[in-house]
């Protein structure tokens, strides 16, 4: 697998499996689903702050970039 396009997480157990369920209901591939719900999840951000999410998900971007890509989990 190539590991400039994939990569892989871990999840809670109780997660994967409403997951699958949430696929079986869509008929979606687990992949597929989270790439959704990052999606809506960027649009939503992006209205909240008067954004498209073109530029929202620039920024987002950007940001990462200047903390070295770190997580940037506030506490």
């Amino acid at each position: 697998m190539d590991i400039n396009k994939w990569k892989s997480v871990a999840v809670r157990k109780k997660s994967h499996t409403l997951l699958q369920a949430l696929c079986l209901k869509e008929y979606r591939k687990p992949a597929e689903y989270i790439e959704l719900l990052i999606d809506k999840e960027v649009v939503r951000r992006a209205k909240d702050r008067g954004m498209t999410p073109e530029a929202y998900e620039t920024k987002i971007m950007k940001d990462m970039e200047k903390n070295g890509g770190k997580n940037g989990r506030r506490k």
